[in-house]
């Protein structure tokens, strides 16, 4: 037992870690236990000792690379910090247009404003002063995520849910995990989107090795575990779920990670002990402790995971009934693509341990404020002694802010605020507004009108031809199919990939399961909002390819100089240009080439894979400029470091509800114009922005109108009527529909107050439900006076219906169901209904071509009115 004492020795000594201790120890124990009935007592001691010393050697090694790779993530935080500054202090130094100030960024103009903030944040996300010209993980896990959806773009096709979500491929999918446990008796389609799937793992899990992960690879790696929920899993009980676990997993496949081999029993044994207590105790792992503790090395966060391998298609399926979240192998499918496009792209920018890079990072910035500090002349006297203390306060809160403006995008970048804390709580609000998305955001593709002026105005601005740019949506719109081979030419597939789909623009909801989820996503579907911004968005990708592959007989120089700017902003320079106008275009269909950021990766170099991602970068950045979503960005504004399933996080969750779409119009356009300070051109961008959107919002704000039964409001600026009707349109230009209908009345169209609106769609509705239906007829009873709960329960709960407000039947709905059923339960209907259109008339002269209370139109719109007087 020398051996054993001195290894002892070596961890009192601390030269091996007590838990690295503790694990050797547990595997010379059971190693022991295997050979010494097979070799004797010293014979079994010695291949103990060596089997256990090969894969501390392995594990060390491992850590050697986690080390390196940590140490290059860091010296990548100090460039881009150095880099910012650097081009900060040359905006600093350059005037702006007309004589005013400079064209630093504003918040940035001055000396003692740092500029590490937003160096690092851009190594999470899209700077929005457009100065980093590096790699984010944000648009790194889109190009990844493109990459594995154009290998499974068909697939996603066959397996996708069809009747709106409401039918998922069941029986395709048992065909899918069948066909890849090898069985051949299955449906064609099935047994290639298996194959498609074992190209897109194998891909990532090569790419997640190469980014500094631990993974052990497998020939017949299949499908990932079903996610399992801890709390099943806890209430079978150790012994339980242990014996469960040992009988479906097929032995054979079991790989030892640490060495490469099949796994030996005594190894098997250590390591499902240990895989149970992780999962028992949520990953928490060692004894009760005040030290701090962080999460799991990002880098080996998939080990564990790969270690229950089950014997066939059976074991998964009773695996993912028994202790799973759910049991769908599309589901699986597409999360793993998600989590680890995710992972890859975060080694990849921070390392294999990305915590301990972004607490490298912070440390950076919290140093900031002392090389940034005013100092007092020599001699000064008190006045001035104060004046650069105030000042240095300043740049401390400053820096404080900063901070955790940077801790917050970590926070949505990493995911770390979207795992909730008391999950029942989280899925019960999100179910909430999921259902108000389903009873209100029907009509939302009218709104969306506008997004055709941002699509034309970023092609305009990245020197993209505008008018082919639209004619290619057009032609999208009208193909069948259209999505899918977007995604095949290396853009994601999110629209179809995801259960929550363009819900998300409005709602970034973590919990996408359940029926409201699915309602939700019903109606964003049917109302055509997803194909809309799909198509729009791809439109604008596809052009950029197709102009790129047009313009490749160009020098750099030569390009026009809209697209060398656009091409500029994301670090492509000559160099870059010249080696991807060198690589032949993919050609995916006859005479229409596309130069995709894939086929420039083919090059298989470290410049050419460099360029690629460049390109890329720039398709995902450009096309969230072109038709917006919600971004990192403005979902850490709105959400900090807030989780689901806690009182502050709701609330903010709430809040945020309908508001990420103008908020990311801000954060992007805005910012976007402002980028440079006082620039000509890029503010005279801006005024046509505006402009441009102002005449889109009336467009929509008109369509809007009628849809609900009334006539087009007057446009004369003329008259007071008429400029509210303008300032409703701005509103509307910008995203803040909602608000323009209530730029001269108290209440919205959804008959909440102000406040309720501002606090969002739940408060809205708790204020219609909870105050005006029960609290008031409550109150009335209470007094004696007659009251009216069914009728107010039609008028309240209405209105919620989901699917009623889809835009081409809410109207045909409203009068022949709501209004309807308000004259049959409400004696005070036909009071209500001359109430709204003497409304209509007295804040906007309008009149309704379908008046409420009808059950068929008067006359059709006056579409004039849009020109007269009111």
């Amino acid at each position: 037992m020398s051996i054993r004492r001195c290894f002892r020795g070596k961890v009192k000594a601390g030269m091996v870690s007590e838990r690295a201790g503790r694990q050797i120890e547990t595997m010379l124990d059971a190693f022991e236990a295997e050979h010494q009935a097979r070799l004797g007592d010293g014979a079994g001691e010695r291949q103990a000792v060596l089997e256990a010393a090969a894969i501390a050697r392995g594990e060390a090694a491992r850590r050697a690379d986690a080390a390196r790779r940590s140490a290059i993530a860091q010296a990548n935080v100090l460039r881009a910090v150095e880099a910012y500054r650097t081009k900060v202090e040359e905006l600093r130094a350059t005037p702006g247009d007309w004589g005013f100030g400079n064209k630093a960024p504003p918040g940035l103009g001055q000396d003692t404003q740092t500029t590490a903030g937003f160096a690092i944040r851009s190594l999470l996300a899209r700077d929005p002063y457009e100065i980093a010209t590096w790699a984010n993980v944000d648009t790194l896990t889109r190009t990844i995520r493109g990459q594995a959806h154009a290998l499974f773009a068909d697939a996603i096709e066959t397996l996708r849910p069809k009747g709106l979500g409401f039918a998922p491929e069941t029986s395709r999918e048992l065909d899918v995990l069948r066909a890849l446990y090898d069985r051949t008796d299955v449906d064609p389609q099935a047994r290639a989107a298996a194959e498609a799937w074992n190209r897109v793992a194998g891909s990532l899990a090569d790419q997640f090795i190469d980014a500094g992960g631990n993974l052990a690879k497998r020939e017949r790696w299949r499908l990932p575990n079903p996610q399992l929920d801890p709390t099943k899993v806890r209430a079978a009980g150790v012994d339980r779920f242990r014996a469960f676990a040992r009988e479906r997993v097929d032995r054979d496949q079991t790989i030892d990670w640490a060495t490469g081999e099949r796994m030996t029993d005594a190894r098997f044994e250590v390591l499902l002990d240990e895989a149970v207590a992780a999962i028992f105790a949520g990953g928490i792992d060692g004894p009760p402790s005040a030290a701090p503790r962080g999460r799991k090395s990002l880098a080996n966060s998939r080990d564990a995971a790969r270690f229950f391998v089950w014997r066939d298609a059976d074991a998964w399926l009773e695996v993912a009934e028994a202790f799973g979240e759910h049991q769908s192998v599309y589901e699986t499918m597409v999360a793993h693509i998600h989590t680890m496009s995710e992972d890859i792209a975060m080694m990849r920018v921070l390392g294999p341990n990305p915590d301990a890079t972004m607490r490298f990072a912070l440390d950076v910035l919290a140093r900031e404020p002392a090389r940034i500090a005013v100092i007092a002349p020599a001699g000064a006297d008190e006045a001035a002694l104060a004046k650069a203390a105030k000042q240095n306060r300043r740049i401390e809160a400053r820096g404080a802010a900063e901070a955790r403006a940077v801790e917050n995008l970590y926070a949505e970048v990493s995911g770390a605020n979207r795992s909730p804390v008391h999950v029942e709580a989280a899925r019960a609000l999100a179910d909430t507004r999921h259902l108000l998305v389903a009873g209100q955001l029907g009509s939302a593709l009218i709104s969306s009108i506008t997004d055709a002026g941002t699509l034309l105005l970023a092609a305009r601005l990245n020197g993209l031809p505008v008018m082919g740019t639209m004619q290619r949506a057009i032609e999208m719109m009208a193909t069948p199919g259209a999505e899918v081979f977007a995604a095949q030419q290396g853009l994601v597939l999110d629209s179809l990939a995801h259960a929550a789909g363009q819900a998300d623009r409005m709602m970034g909801e973590t919990i996408r399961t359940g029926m409201a989820s699915k309602l939700s996503n019903a109606v964003i579907r049917a109302s055509g909002l997803r194909r809309w911004t799909g198509i729009l968005r791809n439109a604008f990708g596809l052009e950029a390819m197709a102009h790129a592959a047009r313009e490749r007989g160009k020098s750099f120089a030569d390009l026009d100089p809209a697209f060398r700017a656009a091409l500029g902003r994301h670090g492509i320079g000559s160099g870059d240009w010249d080696l991807m106008r060198s690589v032949e275009p993919g050609e995916p269909r006859p005479g229409a080439p596309l130069l995709r950021w894939q086929d420039i990766a083919a090059g298989d170099t470290p410049a050419h894979r460099q360029a690629a991602d460049k390109w890329s970068r720039l398709l995902f950045t450009e096309m969230d400029y072109a038709v917006i979503e919600g971004d990192p960005l403005t979902r850490a504004l709105l959400l900090g470091q807030s989780r689901p399933g806690t009182a502050g996080g709701e609330v903010r969750r709430s809040l945020a509800m309908y508001k990420q779409f103008p908020a990311t119009f801000v954060t992007m356009h805005f910012a976007r114009a402002l980028a440079r300070g006082w620039d000509g051109s890029r503010l005279g961008h801006a005024a046509l922005t505006f402009l441009a959107m102002m005449g889109l919002g009336a467009l929509a704000m008109q369509a809007k109108e009628i849809a609900a039964g009334r006539d087009p409001l007057s446009l004369d600026p003329t008259t007071g009527k008429g400029a509210r009707a303008w300032g409703k349109a701005i509103l509307q230009g910008g995203g803040l529909g909602v608000f323009g209908d209530v730029l001269a009345v108290d209440q919205t169209k959804y008959g909440n107050s102000w406040a309720a609106t501002a606090a969002g769609p739940v408060a809205g509705a708790a204020e219609t439900i909870i105050g005006d239906f029960i609290i008031k007829n409550i109150q009335k009873a209470g007094k004696g006076e007659p009251s009216q709960f069914l009728g107010d329960a039609v008028y309240a709960l209405g209105r919620h219906v989901p699917g009623s407000s889809l835009w081409y039947a809410r109207l045909a709905f409203q009068r022949l169901v709501l209004d309807q059923a308000h004259l049959m339960a409400d004696p005070r209907a036909r009071e209500r209904f001359g109430r709204i259109e003497q409304r209509a008339r007295q804040d906007f002269g309008q009149d309704y071509w379908w008046r409420p209370g009808q059950t068929s139109p008067q006359r059709a719109p006056d579409l004039g009115a849009a020109f007269g007087q009111p």
